[in-house]
């Protein structure tokens, strides 16, 4: 699966929760299980692409992965190295190994500063970590950063608010790559932007990836987006992993019934094809009081007694190792359905 690349980051049993409290003595009357035992792998140079719902934990762990969010229980570890073991000097040091796109580039852009100065700052902050320490190198590089993604030299003095949707992303874009990281974590990077102006910037994330050797967890809801993007992908559930595996598997042979509802509400482009949509009834459940067993059995057409009261495990799926689901019944559920649609067509 990794074909020999490095491990750079593992995930094992992340939890985030966060504490509710009310009554006169604001007393702690409950947890909100944003991240609730999640785990896997990332290898240097890959993509995984984390998709779910809104509300089911996706933006959560991946500020949780950068500790920008404390887990409440479990471990992330970095080239080996546990962020919650290790001093907060030296995490403020790995800082510029790992770096954060934001959703909203306008939010996230301090509209006080100019392109330059929101630039720079990266370098200012872990002053005395690169080569770039007088003014001068500093804007030199920045101007070949702004040339690298797509934006003119004239864009160094100007100011957020006078860019369009797509450069201020590309403005995030470069303030992410600056210290030329590891790791990128982009949490829905495009969603906010037109399907056109998408395309771009997914490009110019491909290139960028190709050129520095980056790696990302992309964060998204628009499972088409994360299809061309991703090498692997994370389904998420009420802040559980439900099914990982390969982009090509995850398409061709989901396995559990979300994954299955998800890919069903894929538009088809083609308005002759006709394709059946899983409807999936219910809301998402309360992350407060997340139903037991199997998170999905409320809204899951195929639920029986043991799901309400067994968590599944995610597991190795149809003798492949790489693909892994967490449903009790996926293969015979898979079965039933190829067999179905086999005899309509």
């Amino acid at each position: 699966m990794n074909d020999g690349k490095k491990l750079l980051l593992s995930v094992k049993n992340l939890k985030k929760y966060f504490p509710l409290h009310g009554g006169i003595f604001y007393r702690h009357v409950g947890d909100v299980h944003a991240v609730d035992g999640v785990s896997f792998d990332v290898y240097q140079g890959e993509t995984l692409g984390v998709v779910g719902e809104s509300g089911c934990g996706k933006s959560t762990l991946g500020k949780a992965l950068l500790h920008l969010y404390p887990p409440t229980a479990g471990k992330v570890e970095f080239e080996g190295l546990d962020l919650e073991e290790i001093p907060v000097r030296q995490l403020r040091e790995m800082r510029k190994e790992m770096q954060m796109i934001f959703q909203d580039p306008m939010e996230s852009l301090n509209p006080r500063m100019s392109v330059g100065s929101i630039l720079e700052e990266p370098f200012i902050i872990h002053k005395g970590e690169h080569e770039f320490g007088t003014a001068e190198k500093r804007k030199a590089e920045i101007l070949r950063i702004l040339e690298e993604v797509g934006l003119p030299a004239s864009a160094f003095d100007r100011y957020p608010h006078e860019f369009s949707g797509g450069q201020r992303q590309r403005i995030g874009i470069a303030r992410a790559i600056a210290l030329k990281p590891k790791l990128v974590v982009c949490d829905e990077p495009v969603s906010a932007l037109d399907v056109s102006v998408q395309s771009q910037v997914l490009n110019l994330m491909v290139r960028l990836q190709k050129e520095m050797n980056l790696t990302y967890i992309f964060i998204a809801h628009n499972l088409s987006v994360v299809k061309y993007i991703a090498d692997r992908i994370c389904v998420m559930y009420l802040g559980r992993v439900v099914e990982d595996a390969p982009s090509q598997a995850m398409y061709e042979k989901p396995m559990h019934p979300y994954t299955q509802a998800l890919i069903s509400a894929i538009p088809e482009p083609d308005p002759a094809l006709k394709k059946e949509k899983q409807v999936l009834e219910g809301d998402v459940p309360s992350p407060i009081k997340p139903p037991p067993g199997c998170h999905f059995h409320p809204r899951c057409p195929h639920a029986r007694e043991q799901c309400k009261k067994d968590t599944p495990a995610l597991r190795p799926t149809g003798g492949d190792e790489n693909h892994r689901v967490a449903c009790h019944f996926a293969e015979e559920i898979f079965e039933a359905a190829s067999h179905l649609q086999a005899l309509e067509t």
